[in-house]
Parts: C-alpha cells; structure tokens; sequence
C-alpha cells in the first residue's frame, strides 16, 4: 500500500514536472516570437520613417519651385494691371516685357506630394510599426494638410486653361512672349479679369505653400530624432 501510494506521488510529480517543461517551453516560444515580431516592427518602423524623410525632402524641392512660380505669377498680375492701367512698362527687373509677365500666367503650375512611405504607414502593420503617437498624429496632421493641395491646383488648372483661352480669342500665344501685344490681351475684358484672379490665387498658394513648408520641415525634425533615438 505504501509502495503503491509513493509510486503515485512519483507519477504525479513526473506529472507536474513534464507540465511545468511545457509551459515554460510555452512561454520561451512565445517570447521568441514577441523578440522576432518587435525586431521585424523595428524594421518597418526604419523603412517608413527613412521612406518618409526621402519623400519630404523631394516634397520639399517641389513646393519650394512651385512658390518661386506663385511668387512669379503674382508679381506678372501686379505688373500687368499697373500696365493696363497707367501704360507704365517700368518693372521690379524680373521681367523686361509685358508679353514675358503673360507668359508667365499662362504656364499651369501643380503642386505634387509623394506619399508611397505614408502609404505605407496607414497600412495596419505600417500604423503598428510607428508607435509613438505623437509622431504618428503629426504625420497624419502634415498629410492631411498636403491633401489640400488638391484644391489649389483645381483653383489654378481650370483659370489658367480659361485665360489660355481668352489669349487665343485675340489672337496670343503664350510662347511668343516679347511679340506679345500686351495691350490688346489687357484691352479683352475676360483676359483683364483673369489676370486679376490668377494673380489672387497665387498670392494664396504663396500663403500656403509657406505654411507647408514649415509643417513639412518640422515633420522631417521630428522623423530624424526619432530615427536617432533607438
């Protein structure tokens, strides 16, 4: 009886021994999985915040040309409705003709933004792979503010097809510019018109142009820390 109680015992601490393996058999591949995924997270999180600060940088180059053209295209309006108005061909020394400054109208500039690293960031392993939420709401702050663009290239593309239009009902092309019989394109009311509200425009992608920039530089910052903090 005794010997059958401590055999028993033996088989139920076996029993338990065995168990216990298990578990922590268990707990050890589990652990190596959660090594393996945040290893494979860290790698994402790199790949998109690298991707990310590539793609600002060429954002950047391009919304820097698109402000030197707004800038332009406003400084064309002002000096053509001066013209318009006093005959005065005097210039801040950007242009030597009226026909250039109408050149200059006429040429369609669009705002692009590149957003392969944030797609893949809203992605659900990309999203997981950012953990730091403010970083991560700054990104989507930055972006959204980028969709904006939208709405600024579809005030520029239909004005800018219009007063093309209005050139070619007085006889204009653009690319003769010095040939340019400025007096007459400012003379066609819907011409006149349309210089006055594409120089607005572009004062107000100037306006938002610089606002991006600035949210842009700041989202690079912000990448290049927490690309350096590991």
């Amino acid at each position: 009886m005794i010997r059958f109680h401590r055999e028993n015992r033996v088989s139920a601490l076996r029993g338990f021994a065995e168990l216990v393996i298990i578990v922590i058999g268990v707990l050890i591949a589990l652990a190596v999985d959660e090594w393996r995924d945040n290893i494979q997270l860290e790698k994402q999180r790199n790949h998109i915040l690298s991707t990310l600060l590539v793609d600002l940088e060429e954002d950047r180059r391009d919304y820097e040309d698109f402000n030197a053209t707004s800038q332009r295209r406003s400084r064309a309006a002002q000096f053509l409705l001066s013209y318009s108005t006093t005959g005065d061909l005097e210039s801040p020394g950007w242009t030597r003709s009226p026909g250039e400054a109408i050149f200059q109208l006429a040429y369609s500039a669009r705002i692009q933004t590149t957003r392969s690293g944030f797609m893949e960031m809203i992605s659900t392993g990309g999203r997981m792979a950012v953990r730091d939420d403010d970083l991560r709401s700054q990104i989507l702050k930055y972006y959204s503010l980028a969709n904006d663009r939208a709405a600024v290239n579809g005030f520029i593309t239909p004005q800018t097809q219009r007063f093309n239009a209005a050139l070619e009902a007085v006889g204009v092309s653009p690319s003769d510019r010095d040939a340019i019989d400025a007096q007459s394109v400012m003379a066609n009311p819907t011409a006149n018109a349309l210089v006055r509200t594409l120089g607005e425009t572009a004062v107000f992608s100037t306006m938002y142009i610089e606002d991006l920039v600035e949210a842009n530089l700041k989202l690079a910052e912000s990448i290049r820390r927490a690309l350096a903090d590991k």
